[in-house]
């Protein structure tokens, strides 16, 4: 995803040509908050398909709160919702947030209806803390598939050679790929579908 474009000038320094460029620049400031705001927005896409209001916990609510909306909108399929576009793209689609203070650095919560996530940035690495009340911690790299957790167990033979890791949160199951497109195809075969598909790079 283009979150953050520049512009050079003629000096060889930077400049923004839109109106969001404070909330750009504090993003770019501390990419691995805006990393897990997106992230952790498209995880919950799946959960909250219908959902018209995100609401946003964080101890940052300048540039957190548009990349969680944007993160969340990549999840339902819009790819052009980023930090630039992001005030019309959410217009247009009738999605808005509402934020809550943090209490946590380095941490976004996120909930729309009764589902929830938590998520946080360690380094250069995203994880899922948290799903609903249920403690986690599952990095947010490369290519997971979301299942239910009980339909884990019949495809274990088609699965076994193509998933690195199965992590297990309350009902459901994140499958991380170990080379992206070969689990996937393994999970279409199963008879009970994927819930969501997450690419984070």
């Amino acid at each position: 995803k283009q979150w953050y474009q520049r512009r050079v000038r003629g000096d060889g320094k930077s400049s923004y040509g839109c109106i969001n460029a404070p909330l750009i620049r504090s993003a770019l400031a501390q990419p691995g908050l805006a990393k897990l705001a997106q992230v952790v927005g498209m995880a919950l896409a799946p959960f909250a398909p219908n959902a018209s209001v995100i609401s946003v916990q964080s101890t940052n609510d300048t540039f957190v709160p548009s990349a969680v909306l944007a993160g969340f909108l990549n999840g339902r399929g819009v790819t052009n919702a980023n930090l630039i576009s992001i005030k019309q793209v959410a217009a247009a689609n009738n999605v808005s947030f509402e934020t809550k203070e943090g209490l946590v650095e380095n941490e976004v919560t996120v909930s729309a209806g009764e589902f929830k996530l938590t998520g946080r940035v360690d380094g250069d690495t995203c994880y899922l803390v948290k799903m609903n009340d249920t403690a986690t911690l599952i990095p947010l790299t490369g290519s997971l598939t979301v299942v239910k957790a009980e339909s884990v167990a019949p495809m274990l033979p088609d699965i076994s050679s193509r998933a690195c890791s199965v992590f297990f949160v309350g009902q459901y199951a994140f499958l991380q790929a170990c080379e992206e497109g070969e689990l996937e195809k393994a999970v279409e075969s199963s008879p009970t579908p994927c819930l969501a598909r997450l690419v984070v790079v």
